[in-house]
């Protein structure tokens, strides 16, 4: 059986930025075990499989080479790009809404089409942050990411660990060289009380200065991601959304730039819709390109 396949780069508007995820844009003749074989054989982040689906517009599943995943903000998004590249359904110009069934439900979803191609493409989480103050000590947390106690000192915020679908011990650092400098050290790790936190991810942040694209730099590590891994950071924007919420003067509006560690960049445009009863609305959006199509013998 051939398999036609394409290669996205989302959160981006150019080829060979953002974060690479391949998708199977007709995946209804595949099994599960045939769809991981695929994603083992692309070993990229992430491969999404669009199929028809009988409660929504289409259905989608995503893997990588070791398991499936309930929800992926960057598969989900290559998801929205190619089904109206490919022309799967049927668009008019101008925002066009729609729905994906994922095995944690149905997303909401919209694409901006100009001249019958998508320049924009958005979908729609919620979600139910709790929030807690414990977190490492400051000279804890600078023995785990190898830093300065002085690049952890940020006037607006501090440390907080967020929990989302997984807790993230968010982490505000003053600069984007100690961003890009950043190194984990699991043995740090280990001996210090992050452990107890549960949080496995680790998202360091800092603002934006003499950016025109970007209000905040954004950069996940831990104790899941190997050392030289610069990992996308879109299933962490609820949490990072919520988290900012908690200070004064947060932006209802703004845009995350990833990738400063291995200078492979991701914009991603994040809107909170709404804040009420411990529950966030949170649009998460970006452009994405098309970088490659084929067929794979399965």
């Amino acid at each position: 059986m051939e398999v036609y396949f394409l290669t996205v780069d989302v959160f981006t508007q150019s080829q060979f930025q953002g974060a690479q995820i391949a998708v199977v844009p007709d995946a209804s003749q595949l099994s599960a075990e045939q769809m991981m074989q695929i994603a083992a054989e692309f070993n990229l982040w992430r491969t999404v499989f669009i199929m028809p689906s009988e409660k929504a517009s289409k259905k989608i599943r995503v893997f990588n080479g070791k398991r499936e995943f309930d929800f992926g903000g960057h598969p989900t998004l290559a998801a929205i790009f190619s089904i109206a590249h490919l022309a799967q359904l049927e668009f008019v110009e101008g925002d066009n809404e729609f729905t994906l069934e994922e095995s944690h439900g149905l997303v909401n979803c919209k694409v901006k089409i100009e001249q019958g191609l998508p320049v924009f493409n958005q979908f729609t989480i919620n979600a139910s942050p709790e929030y807690d103050a414990f977190t490492p000590t400051q000279a804890e947390l600078a023995d785990i990411l190898t830093t300065e106690p002085k690049d952890l000192i940020v006037n607006q915020y501090k440390p907080m660990l967020v929990a989302t679908e997984i807790p993230y011990l968010i982490v505000p650092v003053d600069n984007i060289q100690a961003l890009k400098a950043a190194s984990f050290n699991y043995q740090a790790w280990a001996i210090s009380t992050a452990p107890a936190t549960c949080a496995n991810a680790i998202l360091l942040f800092c603002k934006a200065e003499n950016s025109n694209s970007a209000d905040f730099h954004c950069r996940l590590l831990g104790p899941v991601f190997s050392t030289h891994e610069d990992p996308p950071v879109g299933a962490a924007m609820p949490a990072f959304t919520g988290y900012l919420n908690q200070f004064e003067h947060s932006p209802e509006k703004f845009v995350v730039e990833r990738g400063v560690y291995q200078q492979r960049f991701s914009y991603l445009h994040i809107n909170l819709v709404s804040n009420a009863n411990d529950k966030i609305r949170v649009n998460i959006g970006g452009h994405a390109t098309l970088s490659s199509k084929g067929s794979m013998i399965v």
